[in-house]
Formats: structure tokens, C-alpha cells, sequence
């Protein structure tokens, strides 16, 4: 239909004021290229497209392996995925993504290993002095869900409880 439509679009040589008809793209001439223009404006619903949204993780099974974001919790001691927002934000010792030291999760009713997924490279799990954490977590990659990459850390031994900072 694309197609038909910009068949049908005169391409004459215009002004340079005037945009030329059926130019989707702005390259200055009507051709295919328009056409794959047209075909990722409907695919991607417009142009338009969501704000994504953020959240983090902290649970014993391993967020590599999950295709959605599930469970999410709102309680300050379950295992799961928090909410963040549209936006990340900006995160210090003052004013923590998740401040551990008033706040501990319970991951899991034996101590195993434990996953933590941040949707930004610059978050860390810290400790109580604001230290990284990298001599207790080890970098696990990075998954997609829902067009945000997350950044995943596990324990290398077994964890009951989590009580670190993350900024």
C-alpha cells in the first residue's frame, strides 16, 4: 500500500523552500528508501515509542534467565524487581538507590547463590562504608528485558540475606 501510495506522488523538481511530496525520509528524492521509511514509521507504532521503564533486582534465581519482569515487589524485604522510574536518576551514599543498612532482603530461605540486576553500569552494590562491592559480586553479563540492558552481579557463595547499598 506504501508502495502504490508513493508511486503516485509527483516528484518534480521543486523550490528549495518547498519539501518534495512524499519525501519521507528528506534525502531529496522519492524512492525505496522512502518506502523502508514508511514500513519502520507503522512497524515502530508512529515513530513514537514509550519511555521505558526501570527496575532492579535482587533474588537467587538468575535474571539471565527470565524474558519479563516478574515478580515485581513493593514490600521492603521480599526477593524480586523494584521499580525505579522512567528515569534512573542520580545516586550517592546520601541518597542511595536502596539504603541496606535500614532495609535487608530476604533472598532466600537457605543461603545460595545471589543475583543483583542494575539497569545502569554505573550503579553498584556497595557496602556501609559506600565501597564498591566487587571482592563479593561478580560481574554474571547483562540481559534485555523489555529494551532495557541490566547488568547482572552474583554472589560467589551463598547469601540469606542482602543488606548492601546501591548507588
Amino acid at each position: 500500500m506504501a508502495a502504490m501510495l508513493l508511486m503516485s506522488v509527483c516528484s518534480f523538481a521543486q523550490d528549495n523552500n518547498t519539501p518534495l511530496v512524499g519525501d519521507v525520509n528528506e534525502d531529496g528524492k522519492v524512492d525505496i528508501a522512502d518506502v523502508v521509511a514508511i514500513l519502520k514509521i507503522m512497524k515502530d507504532a508512529g515513530g513514537t515509542s514509550e519511555e521505558p521503564t526501570y527496575y532492579w533486582y535482587v533474588g537467587q534465581i538468575n535474571p539471565s534467565t527470565m524474558t519479563s519482569i516478574s515478580p515485581i515487589v513493593t514490600d521492603t524485604s521480599s526477593p524480586g524487581w523494584r521499580l525505579i522510574g522512567n528515569s534512573i536518576g542520580t545516586y550517592s551514599m546520601n541518597n542511595p538507590l536502596w539504603d541496606g543498612t535500614e532495609n535487608s532482603i530476604t533472598v532466600g530461605t537457605t543461603k545460595a547463590t545471589t543475583y543483583l540486576a542494575l539497569p545502569n553500569n554505573s550503579l553498584k552494590g556497595r557496602d556501609s562504608e559506600g565501597d564498591e562491592l566487587d571482592a563479593l559480586w561478580i560481574s554474571n553479563g547483562t540481559k534485555e528485558i523489555n529494551g532495557v540492558t541490566y547488568y547482572i552481579y552474583r554472589t560467589p557463595g551463598g547469601m540469606k540475606i542482602f543488606n548492601s547499598i546501591i548507588f
